[in-house]
């Protein structure tokens, strides 16, 4: 499949399309199953639930692991109360998980206000296939940086490039080829970009793929 790509289409269709260890590097954002949508912008103004939301969405896995080079690696937002599933489901489809990382977003979220602690992180698993080794030295499992804030989000799962940018420097190399899967608003394609990988993205929502194809134009154009 051609590089620096980005389609619109099923992730499931398409990664059972891709040829068999063909990319370097997964990392993704998949739904979760937690049915999320902010609670911070009024309601005119929010944007639709992510599709395959009502539970964790793990079915694109043993393709992943099919189209990952061995030595490659895998990294997979998820959260505290639905994180075992998709460790559970990746060892299935083969990979070897090695750490979870913590995302600390600075400012908390809201959930329960009376009866829970107040939310400040999420996590991302890291798995690999076949024996991987960290391109630039062995970086901390905690990652702080301030998630973005409710009403300027192009994706009600939108996370921080900055955050995706330092996760691809520290675990890939440059010219690498990263695929996520469910790219969303792009922000892991326009990290990749600027950081000198090339990418392969796929998107179900025509809405969000247009989203991501505009900021992709723009980060190319700011590259050169």
């Amino acid at each position: 499949m051609t590089p620096n790509i980005l389609i619109n289409g099923d992730a499931l269709t398409v990664l059972r399309q891709m040829e068999a260890e063909s990319v370097n590097f997964i990392i993704t954002d998949p739904p979760y199953g937690v049915d999320f949508q902010s609670g911070r912008v009024e309601k005119a103004r929010r944007k639709d639930k992510t599709a395959n939301d009502k539970a964790p969405f793990i079915w694109w896995l043993y393709d992943a692991f099919r189209v990952l080079t061995v030595g490659g690696g895998l990294l997979c937002f998820s959260r505290w109360d639905v994180q075992q599933v998709f460790i559970d489901a990746m060892k299935i489809a083969g990979f070897s998980v090695k750490s979870v990382i913590v995302w600390d977003r600075v400012v908390h979220g809201m959930g329960d206000l009376k009866s829970t602690f107040a939310p400040r992180y999420d996590t991302c698993i890291f798995a690999v296939k076949g024996s991987y080794a960290f391109p630039n030295g062995r970086p901390a499992d905690v990652i702080q940086c301030q998630r973005i804030n409710g009403a300027d989000l192009r994706h009600p799962n939108e996370k921080p490039l900055d955050l995706m940018r330092r996760l691809i420097e520290a675990t890939t190399k440059p010219n690498d080829l990263i695929l996520d899967p469910f790219a969303g608003s792009g922000t892991t394609l326009v990290a990749a970009l600027q950081s000198g990988r090339r990418y392969i993205g796929v998107e179900l929502s025509p809405q969000h793929h247009e989203t991501a194809q505009r900021r992709l134009y723009e980060a190319a154009f700011a590259v050169k």
